[in-house]
């Protein structure tokens, strides 16, 4: 059986409409949203946490289960896999900090 998370790469991006709601299911630990533009509101099952994207700001998904995606304003977002760019070290997790050594180990 494959390892889509070391062998697949893929990138995504879709336009959403202000109040719409996008949802992905799934252990996705290793996906990373980007919002290219508007602003878009996030929360992933098991995090206590809801993180706001404004345009160039990324999350990462640490946690498996749902994640959902709300846009605040029409817009624009990428997800990719395996599409990292040198994400984790120039750019933080928005409202909440994890360690680099960490951040890798829960990307693996």
């Amino acid at each position: 059986m494959l390892n889509t998370k070391e062998t697949i790469h893929t990138i995504t991006e879709m336009m959403l409409s202000k109040h719409k709601l996008w949802s992905i299911e799934g252990d996705r630990r290793g996906y990373v949203l980007s919002c290219v533009g508007g602003s878009l509101w996030i929360t992933q099952a098991g995090d206590l946490k809801d993180y706001i994207l404004e345009v160039g700001n990324n999350f990462w998904v640490t946690k498996p289960g749902t994640v959902v995606v709300q846009a605040l304003d029409d817009s624009k977002l990428k997800y990719s896999l395996n599409d990292m760019q040198n994400h984790i070290e120039i750019n933080h997790q928005p409202n909440q900090h994890v360690s680099h050594s960490r951040a890798r180990r829960l990307l693996r």
